[in-house]
């Protein structure tokens, strides 16, 4: 990866602050712990954005979003919430000859989010190393919106070693990339600051806490919490920086609990996610009672 010369001309940030959320709102596992069983399926982003302000969306890393899904996902959340987007992984195939109308298609249906637009996460597969990246990375980094915010993820150890960690890290300060600060056990990043914002993911894997496990904590993760918002927490008081912490099931066994763990970390209040469905089902049933409707489960 080479320098890119002068930086390019970008937006900055419009809310540099900390927010701390979940990877994807539509875990399984989160029924009757976190929904309450008479919500819909398509009614989970309203819930989820009634806890948490932010969210890093899974699914368009399998497929781009069509117009009308981005339009409904602005529609049904508020003011203050941010979607963090995933790039498509078939955009990400640095085997093949940069799609800039795939490119450009994406960027223009991301932009429909409008101010609730937050990074765009490049995640790259393990077996992208400095070697086999080739001119293919320049190419794609040359092909995307300079208007929007992007982090990168790289999963291959060959990035962080000696003279590689500071070439990556000049390349990504020359474009105002955020190097991805990410918790994965295959690998160690260095919480490397690049950018006006950092993006911690703590996404651990799937053979530790597989999905059949996810819906309660199954493992204590909190040195790992502890370290990692002592370093963020340094960042943001040093430099004045925006931060975006998203959580994976897989970290832990449960998002949601992890979520919290780490506000306590940052001083904090925890979500109380589960009150709010308590609620919801204690007035379904009510309803149900009096004729008014019935109680129904969708998992």
């Amino acid at each position: 990866m080479s320098p890119a010369g002068p930086p390019r001309r970008v937006e900055p940030p419009r809310d540099p602050e900390l927010r701390i959320g979940c990877c994807s709102w539509t875990s399984e596992a989160w029924w009757d712990r976190v929904y309450p069983p008479t919500l819909r399926e398509g009614e989970r982003l309203a819930w989820y954005a009634r806890l948490w302000d932010a969210v890093e969306v899974d699914a368009t890393y399998y497929r781009p979003p069509g117009s009308a899904t981005v339009r409904r996902w602005a529609a049904v959340t508020p003011e203050r919430f941010r979607f963090a987007v995933k790039f498509p992984r078939d955009l990400l195939d640095l085997r093949r000859p940069v799609d800039r109308e795939g490119v450009a298609a994406f960027s223009a249906a991301v932009r429909l989010l409008g101010p609730k637009l937050g990074p765009i996460l490049l995640q790259f597969p393990p077996w992208i190393s400095p070697a086999r990246a080739g001119p293919g990375l320049d190419a794609l980094f040359e092909a995307l919106d300079p208007g929007l915010r992007y982090t990168v993820e790289f999963r291959h150890e060959a990035w962080f070693r000696g003279e590689s960690l500071g070439r990556t890290t000049r390349a990504l300060a020359d474009r105002r990339m955020a190097l991805t600060w990410s918790f994965l056990t295959s690998v160690a990043v260095p919480p490397e600051v690049t950018t006006d914002f950092v993006y911690l993911r703590f996404i651990g894997d799937h053979v530790t806490v597989p999905a059949a496990d996810h819906g309660e904590v199954r493992i204590d993760r909190s040195a790992t919490t502890r370290l990692w918002a002592e370093r963020l927490r340094a960042s943001l008081t040093d430099r004045s920086l925006g931060g975006f912490v998203f959580f994976n099931n897989h970290y832990a066994g449960f998002a949601p609990e992890s979520v919290n763990s780490f506000r306590r970390e940052m001083g904090r209040p925890p979500v109380d996610f589960s009150g709010l469905r308590e609620v919801a089902v204690a007035s379904a049933a009510a309803a149900a009672a009096a004729g008014r409707g019935k109680v129904r489960r969708l998992d």
